[in-house]
C-alpha cells in the first residue's frame, strides 16, 4: 500500500492476518514475557496473539466461550508475573434479558484455562483500572443497554449497570466482590478509566446518550456521577493537545461525527471536527510526529470503512488525511510503539474486511 501522510506523519501498512472473521477487539500485551509488545485480538470464537516481531499467530482459546467474543482486557490477575485476560462473550446486542458472559483466562499451571465470573445482558466493554486507590486493579464492566430495555427506545427503563469487580486473594477459587458504580445511563457504548485529579484512585468516564459523565468512588464506597460533556457520544478516548486534556468521541454511537471536548472547570466545550464518517467505531490518540501534541487516529466500518489521522493545525483547526481508504472496515484499534523506536503505531482489526493490520509509523522525529 502507498504511504499515507499528514504533514510529517507517514505510515506503511502491513496486513498480518486475513480471513480472521470479525475482529471485535484488539489490545497490546507482552504475552510471552520477552518485554516486547504483542498484539492480542478476538474474533467470535477465538482469542489469539501475534508474536512480536514476526507476528506469528498463536491461539490462546478456541471455542472456550459462548460466541461471540466481544471485548478483552489484559492484566496479571493471579499475580504470577504473566499476563492474563478478562473476556466478555455471548454477545447478543438486543437481548437484554440474557446472555453476556464474563470470564477470565490464565495459564499459571500450564495450558490456558477459563474461569467464569458471571453474566450481564449485552455485556459490551471491559477495562482495568484502580478506582478505589488501593494500588490494585479492578475490572470495570459496561453492558450496552439496561436490563429489560427494548429498541428502538433503548433510553426507556433501567440504565446500563456499570459493574466493578475486585480481584480476591485467590482469584481462581474465591468469588469476586462486585459493586454497581451506576445504573442511570443508556447506550453506554464505551468508557475509559483514567486519573482526572491528583488522587491515587482513577475515575470512569462514560460515553452515553446522556453525554459524557465522570463516575468517582469516594473513600466510603459511595459512587458519584458528574456530567462534563453534552451530546450523545459512543466511543471515547483521552489525549493531550496544546497543554490540555482533550476527549475525543464518536457521536452518536456508530455515528458520523468526531467531537472533541477540551478540559474545562465546568462542562467541557465541544468542537466538531468531522461529520462525514460512516459507522465511526474506533479512536486512538498518539504523538505520532513527536512534536509533543497528540494526534487522533479514527476508524470507521461502514461502506468501504477506513482509517484516518487528524492533526491540530496552528490556527486551531484539525486537518484530516487518510491512512487506509479501502482496506480496513475498522471495528477496533490500538495505539502502541511496537518496535521501540519511540514512534507509536496504529493497530486495527476489521469487521467486514475480517483482517488485522499494523500501520507502521515511519515519520521523521521532530528535534
Amino acid at each position: 500500500m502507498a504511504t499515507a501522510c499528514v504533514g510529517e506523519v507517514h505510515f506503511r501498512a502491513q496486513e498480518i492476518q486475513r480471513n480472521f472473521g470479525i475482529g471485535y477487539a484488539v489490545v497490546i500485551a507482552d504475552v510471552n514475557g520477552d518485554h516486547k509488545p504483542d498484539i492480542v485480538a478476538i474474533n467470535p470464537t477465538q482469542v489469539v496473539w501475534f508474536e512480536n516481531p514476526a507476528w506469528e499467530k498463536h491461539v490462546i482459546l478456541d471455542g472456550g466461550t459462548k460466541r461471540d467474543n466481544v471485548t478483552i482486557a489484559a492484566e496479571d490477575i493471579d499475580g504470577d508475573g504473566k499476563v492474563d485476560f478478562a473476556v466478555g462473550a455471548d454477545w447478543q446486542s438486543t437481548n437484554t434479558l440474557g446472555g453476556g458472559s464474563l470470564q477470565w483466562i490464565g495459564s499459571k499451571t500450564g495450558p490456558w484455562k477459563v474461569f467464569p465470573l458471571g453474566e450481564e445482558p449485552t455485556l459490551h466493554r471491559i477495562k482495568w483500572g484502580d478506582v478505589d486507590g488501593d494500588g490494585h486493579p479492578e475490572l470495570i464492566v459496561a453492558p450496552l443497554h439496561g436490563r429489560a430495555t427494548k429498541g428502538p427506545k433503548w433510553e426507556d427503563g433501567q440504565g446500563s449497570r456499570i459493574l466493578v469487580f475486585h480481584i480476591p486473594k485467590d482469584p481462581v477459587h474465591e468469588p469476586w466482590p462486585m459493586e454497581v458504580a451506576d445504573d442511570s445511563l443508556h447506550i453506554v457504548h464505551n468508557f475509559i478509566v483514567t486519573h482526572l485529579d491528583d488522587g491515587e484512585d482513577q475515575q470512569i468516564l462514560t460515553a452515553s446518550v446522556e453525554g459524557v459523565h465522570v463516575l468517582h468512588r469516594e473513600a466510603d464506597g459511595m459512587w458519584h456521577k458528574k456530567r462534563i460533556g453534552e451530546g450523545s457520544p459512543g466511543e471515547i478516548k483521552l489525549g493531550h493537545v496544546a497543554g490540555k486534556r482533550v476527549l475525543a468521541t464518536v457521536t452518536p454511537w456508530h455515528g458520523n461525527s468526531i467531537v472533541l471536548y477540551e478540559e474545562s472547570a465546568g462542562l467541557w466545550p465541544r468542537k466538531v471536527i468531522e461529520e462525514s464518517l460512516t459507522g465511526g467505531h474506533a479512536l486512538g490518540w498518539g504523538d505520532f510526529d513527536g512534536d509533543g501534541d497528540d494526534e487522533l487516529a479514527v476508524g470507521w466500518r461502514e461502506k468501504k470503512g477506513g482509517v484516518a489521522l487528524y492533526k491540530r493545525a496552528a490556527d486551531g483547526s484539525w486537518k484530516k488525511e487518510m491512512v487506509d481508504d479501502s482496506g480496513m472496515a475498522t471495528e477496533d484499534m490500538a495505539v502502541a510503539d511496537l518496535d521501540g523506536d519511540g514512534r507509536p503505531e496504529i493497530i486495527a482489526v476489521g469487521r467486514a474486511t475480517g483482517n488485522v493490520k499494523i500501520y507502521w509509523n515511519e515519520s521523521a522525529r521532530k528535534r
